[in-house]
């Protein structure tokens, strides 16, 4: 029987040798040699903690099989990989309807791994569309060090005494998760890593320690807080961590955490003759703010910060409401903007919807998408025209209108 008093990762394999190990991988992965030298890679497993020396040879630990086994490195643990699905939708969905694509499976040694992981997951995070449009510049969904920091713990800290399922990473719609077989490790508890006061508890030491020297990690107890920070500084929500079931599972949510803007909206806020500061807290808070909430988005001083929103009420993009009692006084779009902003709200999208099944719009499709009066659909349809989304062939009754790239999106 196994000593449980003893990590797995420390476990000595009686039954391996030095032979199992690829020697090349372990020199390359802890920088023992350049030309992948035995001598000094086997000194590196040793110094490491990896391998210990016997009367009769070297005695081989879990931890190094799991990091530098050879080929067929799942017969010393058969779930030891980590598996990358895709759902289309924010839920799984079971039986004929089912919408999980399995996206690849990184498997041991987890040297080798640790790479493929990084490179399914990586494929599988796209731009966001959200945040391009508070940042005018491409940003992925869930920012590096947050989804890398959840990847390598799976590595580093799950609990290798459960060999019948592996690790997961799912990637839905809304969200990403990453699931870890086993329980939190003690005197590591739920509560404290949801309110970010985890403290320091390695599972697995020896192999967090190669990974930190490798470059994948770094202070151990630090990459949780690492991840909400990364988070935060993205302004996307808190990580959430769960446990049950002997599960752990960490999820990011790639939703900021401020109500963004239509794609109505949007065009509308880029064609203003304002800065790009300006812009963004536009996008980022339509529905009010303060120069507090300018401050922190856009990363300047208070007195920037409070002159940009100054310069906003100048050009009457802006109200100040000063009834409302708080020491922060609020701004709020003024009524003529607002009044587009909703107006382009609620007429883009089944406008779209239109155009996806006719390449024309005709003053009699107007009125029936919407169900207003003949003048009420020729004031909205000038007022399209002006905005840039509608454009105009012919004139009086035989008028029609197409789609401008800015409706199409």
């Amino acid at each position: 029987m196994h000593d449980r008093k003893q990590s797995y990762e420390g476990r000595i394999r009686p039954e391996a040798t030095v032979d199992d190990l690829d020697i090349e991988l372990a020199a390359s992965f802890l920088g023992a040699a350049a030309d992948g030298n035995a001598e000094s890679a086997i000194a590196e497993l040793e110094r490491y903690g990896l391998i210990t020396s016997s009367g009769e040879g070297w005695q081989v630990t879990n931890a190094a099989l799991l990091l530098f086994a050879r080929e067929p490195a799942d017969r010393w643990h058969p779930q030891a990989g980590i598996a990358v699905f895709r759902v289309t939708g924010t839920r799984r969905l079971p039986g004929r309807t089912g919408n999980v694509n399995r996206a690849g499976r990184a498997d041991p040694p987890l040297a080798r791994a640790v790479d493929e992981i990084h490179r399914l997951a990586r494929a599988q995070i796209r731009s966001s569309d959200a945040l391009r449009d508070i940042f005018y510049r491409d940003l992925p969904e869930y920012p590096d060090e947050a989804w890398q920091e959840a990847l390598v713990n799976v590595i580093a800290h799950r609990d290798y005494e459960v060999q019948d399922r592996h690790a997961e990473i799912w990637f839905f719609d809304d969200r990403m998760e990453v699931v870890s077989p086993g329980e939190l490790p003690e005197p590591v508890t739920l509560e404290a890593l949801r309110e970010g006061n985890a403290g320091t508890a390695a599972r697995n030491p020896l192999m967090a320690r190669v990974l930190a020297d490798a470059g994948y990690m770094r202070a151990e107890g630090r990459g949780f807080g690492r991840m909400r920070q990364s988070m935060a500084a993205s302004f996307l929500g808190k990580p959430e961590f769960d446990e049950k079931s002997a599960l752990f599972s960490v999820t990011l949510f790639k939703a900021p955490t401020f109500e963004t803007a239509g794609p109505g909206w949007s065009y509308l806020v880029r064609r203003l003759p304002i800065s790009g500061d300006q812009k963004r807290i536009l996008l980022a808070r339509p529905d009010g703010f303060s120069h507090v909430d300018y401050q922190q988005l856009n990363s300047v001083h208070e007195d920037e910060a409070k002159k940009r929103v100054q310069e906003l009420v100048e050009r009457d993009i802006v109200c100040r409401d000063f009834d409302t009692g708080d020491e922060v006084t609020r701004c709020y779009l003024t009524a003529e903007l607002d009044e587009a902003r909703w107006f382009l709200e609620d007429r883009l999208p089944a406008l779209r919807e239109h155009f996806r099944k006719d390449p024309w719009l005709r003053s009699s499709d107007y009125r029936s998408l919407f169900e207003i009066s003949v003048r009420d659909a020729g004031k909205e349809i000038a007022q399209l025209v002006e905005l840039g989304f509608l454009h105009p062939e012919g004139r009086g009754r035989g008028a029609r209108y197409m789609p401008t790239a800015a409706l199409r999106g």
